[in-house]
């Protein structure tokens, strides 16, 4: 008798199954945050299409390994299963660091080309063992597939809230290592029964790496892209949360600078933000910097007595202290990253000089977008310096640099939140300075603006450097928008404010309103009665973007992507800095991952489904089978992508998106798995009311979740958590209910099929991350979300349609 009808599942196999997927996500989300400090952001997906992948593969091994599905001791496969995740976690994360993988290099250096398939195998390998495990007692545990899908997806909600507590405290390595000791602890519980010595084994080394994740990030370091530069010398001081590594260097004189500097870094050279040392009191530093230009963002409130400023992405404090300097009666310094503002105002903060103890200084940890919308104030001046990564979710967990804070209803939020004079100041490299411009004129039109030239001004480079480098320092450009055209006066203030008739000559004006040349994009954008026409006209992305499109930073047209374009990027050898500012590196990384993902996955999971598993394809009905699962992967992972992003404005920091949005929407459709076992009729007629009623929960999600939220953003941030999962429960409930259900009725009547179930379901989803995104960022997020209401109504259709699979055609 095989222990497929002997063995019940019990407690120990909720509790392992529990146990391992916290682990495999807590992994998954580790890896992704690691993987932005180590490449760049946009490479996080590569962990996440790749555990999927893991998983995906992981299936069609069970399909294929008839002794491990049907025969082998079902304790002791998955205490070994499970074992092997945690063991390899640790392992394969050691050699990552060692591997010289540099995707911008692919195409000047002949190694990354064997480099790029081993590092994915070596990501891919603890998800397929925890995969494996997974489909194994699933495909055991048929008779009560919901309750443990439910235990499955509770620990993977579980997990992605663990990582806002874990990564804090112990670092990238360290919660890559902590995952690992938690699948060894599901290894011991797995085995416990009847497989002591491996369940002892397993309890030993979660023991020691769960020590070891203490002191991870110096016992295995990170390796670097060396295409990130970064201050030389160990920083002060380091943390970690979950969007961003920050280290905190002190920079000594130079012979390009005669005083100390204070630099924070983000994931170890993507960003950087500093100021200079003001202590022992940033006033009298401050009278000893003579050149005005030190002072640069006062260009957005010359002229103005006391003014009240705020400041999205205060950074190191530059701006406030331009603010400050100039007698602002107020100041309001926005910053999304926590870390930064901790150390401000903690011990290290008298590098401040007491800057951010002024009178009418406010530093506040939250989303600039958000905060502005929460706010009833009025600001003279709303600033925002080079915030180029402002607020992007970069654990690469379903994100892509969108950016809330450039969208044209956030520069609505802006205009309605000045004084009658009041300016918005945005500083950008100078290729995105016109799509500024358009997304001003699109308001300044709404709000019954006519004389909308007056209402601008723009300048390039810096104004301080000399003549020759000005002309070729494009990366700083300045763009003021003024709630009132600018009068003649305050223009030729600014000239002079920015030495424009100096010797760094005309090339610093982009724009103003006196004698603004007819044939600048600037000009046409201002002027002409179809500003439209003019959009298309032009070979970049100059339309404003918006909440349903909010990647700002894209300005590489789709269409115009083509092979030289690809080599360009992947080329770019020591310049890969470059091709992340010039370049239009996310649209294609996408095309690249894509195009792995889905001949990686074809190779792993559908190829040896068709070579060796051909035969299980005659059951009655394996068309429509196939079409559920692959329309159920597709249209989850679809909603998954569209709440992250959706939920970010609402929350206002990207550690609550993850904790909130991906823990309740995984515990919920866990607690819609369990439920589903409960409702009565058989499980066809349980489906035939659930995706009915799905569509109607969605349909009605999108409808009413706007409406909720421009009602509740002025709530205390408690009180729009518990918004946020009152909106997420009842579709999380929902979208757990036809996976597992699905799977039983296959189970039941053609056990087969359930490995081709699992396979064509991960390979959907693998290839749907990515999808998604570029969805997204083609046609916004309401048109991915009505292709995951297309995707269940397929998976309807098809259900409807599905006769008994047990037969033979």
């Amino acid at each position: 008798m095989t222990q497929s009808s002997s063995t019940a599942i019990g407690g120990r196999h909720y509790a392992g199954v529990f146990l391992l997927c916290f682990g495999t996500l807590l992994l998954e989300l580790s890896l992704t945050r690691v993987m932005s400090v180590t490449l760049w952001y946009h490479f996080g997906f590569l962990v996440i299409s790749t555990a999927l992948l893991g998983f995906g593969a992981s299936g069609v091994t069970l399909a294929l390994w008839r002794r491990l599905r049907e025969e082998a001791p079902l304790d002791r496969s998955l205490a070994i299963l499970a074992l092997l995740f945690g063991v390899l976690v640790v392992a394969c994360f050691w050699v990552q660091q060692r591997l010289p993988f540099d995707p911008f290099n692919l195409l000047t250096d002949a190694r990354q080309f064997w480099l790029m398939p081993l590092y994915f195998i070596v990501v891919a390998l603890p998800f397929f063992c925890a995969g494996l495990a997974l489909a194994l007692l699933f495909t055991r545990g048929a008779a009560v597939v919901n309750r443990l899908y439910a235990f499955d997806l509770l620990g993977a909600g579980l997990g992605c809230a663990a990582i806002a507590m874990v990564m804090p405290r112990v670092g990238g390595a360290g919660s890559v290592v902590f995952a690992a000791a938690v699948g060894l602890v599901a290894a011991a519980t797995f085995g416990w029964q009847q497989a002591r010595p491996i369940a002892l084994a397993s309890a030993v080394l979660a023991l020691g790496t769960g020590t070891l994740a203490w002191f991870a990030d110096s016992a295995l370091p990170l390796s670097i892209t060396p295409n990130k530069r970064a201050p030389k010398g160990m920083p002060i001081f380091s943390a970690w949360n979950t969007f961003s590594r920050i280290d905190f260097f002190h920079t000594p004189p130079n012979e390009k600078r005669a005083y100390d500097r204070f630099v924070f870094v983000f994931d170890a050279g993507t960003a950087f933000t500093g100021i200079r040392d003001l202590r022992p009191d940033f006033r009298v530093v401050a009278r000893g910097m003579k050149d005005p230009l030190d002072f640069d963002s006062q260009v957005a409130y010359l002229g103005r007595h006391e003014p009240s400023v705020l400041i999205i992405g205060s950074g190191a404090g530059a701006q406030v202290l331009d603010a400050v300097r100039y007698g602002a009666s107020s100041v309001t310094a926005i910053d999304v990253n926590p870390i930064i503002n901790e150390v401000i105002t903690g011990p290290l903060g008298d590098r401040w000089g007491g800057l951010f103890a002024e009178p009418g200084v406010r530093l506040v940890t939250a989303e600039g977008r958000s905060f502005v919308r929460r706010s009833h104030d009025r600001y003279d001046a709303i600033i925002s310096v080079h915030t180029i990564s402002n607020a992007a979710v970069a654990s690469g967990a379903l994100s892509l640099t969108e950016n809330y804070v450039l969208t044209r209803e956030a520069f609505e939020d802006y205009f309605d939140h000045l004084t009658p004079d009041g300016v918005i100041y945005f500083t950008r490299p100078e290729n995105q300075i016109a799509r500024l411009f358009a997304t001003g004129r699109e308001v300044l039109e709404a709000r019954g603006a006519t004389d909308l030239p007056a209402h601008f001004y723009a300048f390039g480079g810096r104004p301080d450097a000399n003549p020759e480098t000005a002309r070729t320092n494009t990366f700083n450009a300045g763009f003021l928008m003024k709630k009132t055209p600018f009068t003649a006066e305050e223009v030729r203030a600014i000239d002079a404010f920015l030495r424009v008739d100096s010797a760094y000559g005309e090339n610093a004006r982009l724009y103003t309103p006196l004698d603004a040349p007819a044939d600048t994009i600037y000009q046409r954008l201002l002027t002409a009665p179809d500003v439209r026409a003019v959009y298309a006209a032009d070979p970049h992305q100059i339309a404003p973007a918006t909440d349903n499109q909010p990647f700002f930073n894209q300005h590489t047209r789709w269409s115009s992507i083509d092979w030289s374009t690809i080599r360009d990027l992947f080329s770019q050898g020591k310049m890969g800095r470059m091709a992340l500012e010039d370049r239009p590196v996310a649209e294609v990384s996408l095309i690249v991952l894509l195009l792995q993902a889905t001949v990686i996955a074809g190779i792993f999971i559908v190829l040896p489904l068709v070579r060796f598993k051909r035969d299980d394809l005659r059951a009655a009905g394996r068309g429509r089978m196939l079409v559920y699962f692959a329309a159920l992967g597709l249209g989850f992972i679809f909603i998954e992508v569209v709440f992250l992003q959706h939920f970010t404005l609402f929350l206002g920091q990207p550690v609550y998106t993850f904790a909130v949005v991906l823990a309740g929407l995984l515990m919920c459709t866990g607690l819609g798995a369990y439920l589903a076992g409960r409702l009565s009729g058989s499980a066809r007629q349980r489906l035939r009311r659930v995706i009915p009623a799905l569509l109607a929960v969605l349909a009605a999600t999108a409808v009413l979740t706007p409406l909720i939220f421009q009602a509740a953003l002025g709530l205390t941030l408690p009180l729009r958590v518990i918004v946020a999962l009152a909106v997420i429960a009842p579709l999380g409930v929902m979208l757990g209910m036809p996976f597992p259900t699905g799977l039983g009725i296959v189970a039941e009547e053609a056990p087969g099929l359930v490995p081709w179930a699992w396979g064509i379901n991960g390979f959907f989803t693998v290839i749907g991350t990515i999808t998604a995104l570029m969805l997204a960022m083609m046609f916004g997020f309401l048109t991915v979300l009505i292709l995951a209401g297309a995707c269940y109504l397929a998976a309807g259709l098809a259900l409807a349609r599905m006769g008994n699979v047990a037969g033979r055609a």
